[in-house]
C-alpha cells in the first residue's frame, strides 16, 4: 500500500515537472528566447548629428557637438547602491538625481537609458574605467546643440526641445525616437526634416559582465543637411546688442531680393537652455515671463503702425488721383469732424504744407484730409497693395497677418457701422490697423525698389541645393507717385526740420519715416523705417520700439546706427 502511494506521488511530481518543462520550453519559448537574446545582445543607438546652420559668409551659427551621457542597462546592474554612489561622486550630482534616473531605467531594462546627460569628457573616461567593475554602466556618445552666437540669433534660428509623447506617437513611423530632439521654433522648426538626419545603430554580443564580444550588425547614421542662410552674423549680433534692455525688433532686408540680413527681437533668451537638463528651471521662467521673450516680434506680433502708414496714404492719394504732389493744405493744429476735434502732434500747427512737406513733418492734419478724400475702403485696398493684412510668406514659422480693417470688416467683426472719425484715425495708422515689422519692411521695399513687393526669406540653400530665389511682383503703384514719396522720406531724414533727422549719416544718404503709435495702455510705440543709399537702395531697416515713447526718436537713432554698421561691413 505504501509503495503504491509513493509511486503515485512520484508520478504526480513527474507529471507536474513535465508540464512545467512543456510550459517553459514550448508555450513560453518565445518569451524566454527574447529575454535570453536581450540579455546576450545589446542594441546601441547611434544618433545622427543635426545639420549645421551658416550665415552668408559661411560663419557657423549652430552645430551639433560631441557629448557624452551616463546611461544604465538596468537588467545588468548587480549592486545598485554602490553604482549610484560611484556615479554621484564622479558626476558631482546629488544621489537623488541618480536614484530617480535609475528608476526610469526600469521601463526599458534591456536597453541603455540616459541617467545624466552631457557629463563631459573627463567624467566619461572615469565612468568607462569604472564600467568593468560595474556591469550595467554605459557611457553613450551623442550630440549636443550649440549656438555660436547664443541669444543674438535665436529670433531667427529658434531652438530645439525633447520630443513629447503625443509627438512621438505621431512621428515614430518617420524614424523619430522617444529621446529625440526636434525643432521648436524658427529655422530649427521650419527645416527640421532636413536638419535632423537619420539615426543609425549597432547590435553587439556581450558576455555576462556586459562587455562587448562581437559586433553583429551596424548601420551608419546619416548626418542632417547643412542650411545656408542670408544672415550677416556681424550685423545680426550688432542689432541684438542695440536692442539689449529694450522690447522691440529690428529687421534689415535687401529691398531688391528680400534677403534678410538681420532680424533681432527683444527680450531674447539663450536657446541652449532647452537642451540642458540642468537648466530646466530656466525654461519655466521663460514660459512664465510676461514680457514674452519666446515671441519673435518681427513676425509673430502685430502692432498699430502710427505715422509710418502715412507713406501708404500718400501713395494711395497720388495713385488714385485724389491728390497731386503740389496739393497743399493749411495745418492749424487740428481739424473738427462733427463734435470731435482731431489734433496734430504739433500744437500750433505746421502752416501750409505740400505733400513732401507733410511727409517730412509727419503732419497729422494733412493726412487726416487725405484719408477723408480716399475713404476707408480705398485705404484698405491700398494697404493690401503694400502687403498688409496678409502673410509675407517668410520662411520662419508662426507669422501673423495683422489686420487691415474696412467698413465691411467692422460689420462682420463688431456688428457695427463705420464712422468718419475712424477713417481719420486710419489715415495716420491708428485704430484697428495692425501690422508686423516684417510687413513694414516689405512695404518700404516698394518705395526703395520703385514699385515691387518682394518676398522676404532667410534660407538660401540646403546643402548644395538652392531652395529660395528672390520673388517679386508689381505693387501697382506708378513710379511718379513713388518718387514723390521718396522725396518726402529723404527730406524727413536729411532736412534739419525733419522728424527722422536722428537717422541722418554723413557716410550715406538715408531716407526714412518715423512713427508714433498710441496704445490703450497710455504708452506709445516708436517706429522708424528707412532705406539707403537713396539713389540705389541696397538695405531697408525697420526698428520697432515697444512702448518706446513719442516720435520714434530712439528708433530713428537706432536705425542710423544699423545703417552705419552696414556701411562698415560693406553691405551698403
Amino acid at each position: 500500500m505504501r509503495v503504491r502511494v509513493f509511486v503515485q506521488i512520484l508520478l504526480s511530481g513527474l507529471t507536474f515537472l513535465i508540464a512545467g518543462l512543456l510550459y517553459t520550453q514550448v508555450i513560453r519559448h518565445d518569451v524566454y528566447r527574447v529575454m535570453s537574446e536581450e540579455n546576450r545582445l545589446r542594441v546601441t543607438p547611434l544618433t545622427a548629428p543635426r545639420g549645421g546652420v551658416f550665415d552668408r559668409h559661411e560663419k557657423m551659427l549652430a552645430r551639433d557637438a560631441l557629448s557624452f551621457n551616463a546611461s544604465i542597462i538596468y537588467s545588468q546592474i548587480r549592486n545598485k547602491d554602490a553604482l549610484a554612489g560611484l556615479m554621484a561622486e564622479i558626476l558631482n550630482v546629488d544621489r537623488k538625481t541618480i536614484d530617480d534616473g535609475m528608476d526610469r531605467c526600469r521601463i526599458r531594462p534591456y536597453s541603455p537609458v540616459c541617467v545624466v546627460s552631457d557629463i563631459g569628457t573627463r567624467a566619461a573616461i572615469q565612468l568607462e574605467e569604472a564600467a568593468y567593475e560595474h556591469p550595467g554602466l554605459f557611457v553613450e556618445a551623442t550630440t549636443k546643440r550649440e549656438y555660436a552666437s547664443g541669444s543674438a540669433t535665436v529670433s531667427v534660428l529658434g531652438y530645439i526641445g525633447r520630443i513629447n509623447r503625443p509627438e512621438f506617437d505621431r512621428l515614430k513611423h518617420y524614424g523619430y525616437r522617444i529621446d529625440d530632439m526636434i525643432g521648436r521654433a524658427g529655422l530649427e522648426k521650419q527645416y527640421d526634416n532636413y536638419l535632423r538626419g537619420k539615426h543609425g545603430g549597432k547590435q553587439v554580443e556581450v558576455d555576462n559582465r556586459g562587455r562587448e564580444i562581437a559586433t553583429i550588425g551596424y548601420r551608419e547614421p546619416n548626418p542632417g543637411r547643412d542650411i545656408h542662410t542670408t544672415l550677416d552674423l556681424d550685423l545680426q549680433i550688432f542689432c541684438g546688442k542695440l536692442l539689449k534692455n529694450n522690447r522691440g525688433a529690428i529687421v534689415a532686408m535687401d529691398p531688391e531680393t528680400g534677403k534678410i540680413l538681420a532680424m533681432a527681437s527683444a527680450p531674447s533668451y539663450d536657446p541652449e537652455v532647452f537642451v540642458d537638463r540642468k537648466r530646466s528651471g530656466e525654461v519655466k521662467e521663460l514660459l512664465d515671463n510676461k514680457q514674452y521673450p519666446l515671441v519673435n516680434r518681427a513676425v509673430r506680433a502685430a502692432y498699430p503702425p502710427g505715422s509710418i502708414f502715412k507713406l501708404v496714404i500718400a501713395a494711395a492719394a497720388l495713385e488714385s488721383g485724389k491728390a497731386r504732389p503740389e496739393t497743399s493744405s493749411i495745418c492749424e493744429g487740428y481739424i473738427t469732424l462733427g463734435k470731435r476735434v482731431f489734433r496734430c502732434w504739433k500744437e500750433n500747427g505746421h502752416g501750409e504744407q505740400l505733400m513732401t512737406d507733410a511727409i517730412m513733418n509727419s503732419c497729422n492734419v494733412y493726412f487726416y484730409r487725405l484719408g477723408l478724400l480716399l475713404g476707408a475702403d480705398d485705404i484698405a485696398v491700398f494697404a493690401r497693395k503694400f502687403g498688409f493684412g496678409k502673410l509675407t510668406k517668410i520662411d520662419i514659422p508662426g507669422e501673423v497677418t495683422g489686420t487691415v480693417p474696412s467698413p465691411k470688416w467692422k460689420v462682420e467683426t463688431f456688428k457695427d457701422e463705420w464712422y468718419k472719425g475712424e477713417t481719420v484715425n486710419y489715415a495716420i495708422g491708428q485704430g484697428y490697423l495692425l501690422v508686423t515689422p516684417i510687413q513694414v519692411a516689405e512695404m518700404m521695399s516698394v518705395f526703395a525698389n520703385r514699385g515691387y513687393l518682394v518676398r522676404p526669406y532667410v534660407v538660401e540653400s540646403i546643402g548644395d541645393v538652392r531652395i529660395n530665389n528672390f520673388e517679386r511682383q508689381p505693387a501697382g503703384i506708378r513710379e511718379a507717385a513713388l518718387d514723390t514719396v521718396r522725396e518726402g522720406v529723404m527730406r524727413c531724414v536729411n532736412d534739419r526740420h525733419g522728424t527722422g533727422m536722428k537717422a541722418r549719416l554723413s557716410e550715406v544718404v538715408v531716407s526714412g519715416k518715423t512713427g508714433t503709435a498710441e496704445t490703450s495702455t497710455g504708452r506709445n510705440h516708436g517706429w522708424f523705417v528707412g532705406f539707403a543709399p537713396f539713389d540705389k537702395p541696397s538695405l531697408v531697416v525697420v526698428v520697432f520700439d515697444e512702448y518706446g515713447g513719442k516720435g520714434g526718436y530712439y528708433a530713428a537713432e537706432t536705425a542710423g546706427k544699423v545703417f552705419r554698421e552696414a556701411k562698415k561691413l560693406g553691405i551698403i
